[in-house]
């Protein structure tokens, strides 16, 4: 439902790329209106920014408890997730398809850390949306990303988060990917196993035994997942420490958000 120009792979050959992406067949008609999920809160701008190190959030991340209900019935809203290296070019249409939308999404930015976002106008959705993030001298995706989602997963009434590069754009209007994606029974990701050299052939063997060749798999970063594989993620401590290790020092931030 969204489409980005290029998709990279998080992997320690930074100036390898695949082929575009072909746009995907539309979605089935949309359920009906969210109108049934209750109270439509508004986005506020004012709890983004705090003093955490990354450890720190994606420990809190961990310890949501995973309730089924809440005290009350706010609409859920979608999370989007802009990992960034400065400003978006394509603001406008995103600003267009989330026009008439508010309470229904969260817009979150997470810029390379050299860029201050002050040129962002105040009547903008991005406004004041910018993630802060510790850094320890080594910027790479996988580590924003988690960043973007634990932040996310602190709240109960986000259940779908999907990260974006800043060269996506919305594919469908707004009601249609936010019903499909809020009624859809599935997160939705990719990866295979490619024999090819941009597949296995950047598998490390010092990986094992946590990840063997046969565990290896090859997908795209930008991804949708619920709430609870959200917290899953972050929770993880026996596979990205390998990539953090191994394989995301190779890979700088510039390198995977630049176009070709």
């Amino acid at each position: 439902m969204f489409q980005t120009s290029t998709v990279f792979s998080s992997s320690p050959s930074p100036s390898a790329v695949l082929l575009p992406v072909p746009p995907p067949p539309p979605p089935p008609p949309p359920p009906p209106s969210s109108a049934k999920h209750g109270v439509v809160e508004t986005e506020t701008t004012t709890n983004l920014m705090h003093n955490l190190e990354d450890k720190e959030l994606f420990w809190r991340a961990t310890l949501v408890p995973m309730v089924e209900e809440i005290p009350y019935n706010p609409a859920p809203k979608v999370a989007f997730l802009f990992l960034t290296k400065g400003p978006i070019p394509l603001a406008p249409i995103w600003e267009l398809f989330f026009n008439g939308h508010e309470g229904l999404y969260s817009i979150y930015v997470h810029p390379h850390p050299s860029y201050n976002h002050s040129n962002t106008p105040q009547n903008s959705v991005f406004h004041g949306r910018r993630i802060p993030s510790k850094w320890n001298g080594e910027t790479n995706n996988d580590r924003c990303r988690e960043t973007a989602i634990s932040k996310c997963a602190l709240r109960f009434h986000k259940p779908e988060i999907c990260p974006l590069s800043e060269t996506c754009i919305p594919l469908f209007n707004f009601t249609t990917i936010y019903n499909y994606l809020i009624n859809a029974r599935h997160s939705f990701t990719a990866s295979g196993d490619d024999p090819r050299k941009e597949g296995r052939g950047r598998y490390n063997p010092e990986m094992s035994p946590s990840i063997t060749i046969s565990d290896w798999r090859k997908g795209s970063q930008w991804f949708e997942v619920n709430r609870k594989l959200a917290i899953g993620i972050v929770s993880d401590s026996k596979y990205y420490p390998v990539f953090e290790n191994i394989v995301a020092l190779h890979v700088t931030w510039t390198s995977i958000t630049s176009l070709p």
